[in-house]
């Protein structure tokens, strides 16, 4: 009998494992949609700005957009930042998902993969650009932030989950970069899965051939999770800034939102 009441127990324990183990793999792979809100990331090392709830584009003249820049005040501390760590070099705001977190730039471009803004060890790591391909300035004609998809919804982790359901016609989607002395405002016109190859090293964007090539396959993308502006596809000469995370169900591919600057 006690035999028998024990093989019950272990039964049970290597079941109940057995289910947390299977959810936990169906989580983490991301075939059970994460929160579209995140759960709020904050670092009591330095201040979060107080920014807009919504996100507004103004067209300007040449002479307006120097007056605009001579007297720019950012809204973000980066004084304070760089002083927590002096590997910030901006900050990504969005209002859907909503997305406030600054983004680093390390001379090892995979040391965020693992490490938080404070430079610390952190499952999450950071939003981040590649030092060995993108300038902390944003005027290269490509830059890509990178960010984990956690399955919390922290990082970019609701990125795809969001704009499945967003039609980026009817309801425009914008991205600001807050900088020291500027920020940039993008206008998204398209998210869409990807291949996992790294874009800046296989495609040629100084060229107007090689551009317009990367672009003309983004817009001949069809299926699930493609979703195209097609009014509004970069032309040679246009910064692109690309968001780039694991795509839900398979990790080995990219889930990317590409936006325009504006």
């Amino acid at each position: 009998m006690n035999r028998r009441i024990v093989w019950i127990i272990l039964s049970a324990i290597m079941f109940i494992s057995g289910g947390i183990l299977l959810f936990y793999f169906f989580w983490a792979n991301g075939y059970i949609d994460p929160p579209k809100t995140a759960p709020t990331q904050a670092y009591s090392e330095f201040t979060y700005p107080d920014l807009p709830s919504e996100i507004t584009t103004t067209t300007t003249n040449a002479d307006t957009q120097q007056t605009q820049e001579t007297s720019y005040v950012s809204p973000v501390d980066f004084n304070q930042l760089k002083t927590t760590n002096p590997d910030i070099v901006a900050w990504l705001y969005m209002t859907t998902p909503y997305i406030s977190q600054p983004i680093l730039m390390s001379e090892d471009d995979n040391f965020y993969l693992t490490h938080g803004p404070t430079a610390e060890y952190d499952r999450n790591g950071s939003l981040f650009i590649e030092s060995g391909w993108n300038n902390p300035n944003f005027d290269d004609t490509i830059t890509i932030i990178y960010g984990h998809r956690m399955s919390d919804g922290q990082m970019f982790g609701n990125l795809q989950a969001s704009y499945e359901d967003i039609d980026l016609v009817e309801d425009p989607q914008y991205v600001v970069v807050y900088l020291n002395d500027s920020s940039k405002t993008y206008h998204i016109i398209a998210t869409l899965p990807w291949d996992p190859n790294h874009i800046l090293f296989y495609n040629d964007f100084s060229s107007e051939s090689g551009y317009n090539e990367f672009f003309d396959e983004v817009y001949s993308a069809s299926g699930d999770g493609v979703n195209l502006v097609t009014d509004d596809k970069p032309k040679f000469g246009d910064k692109v800034l690309i968001l780039s995370t694991c795509l839900r169900t398979d990790r080995t591919r990219r889930y990317l939102v590409i936006a325009k600057e504006v």
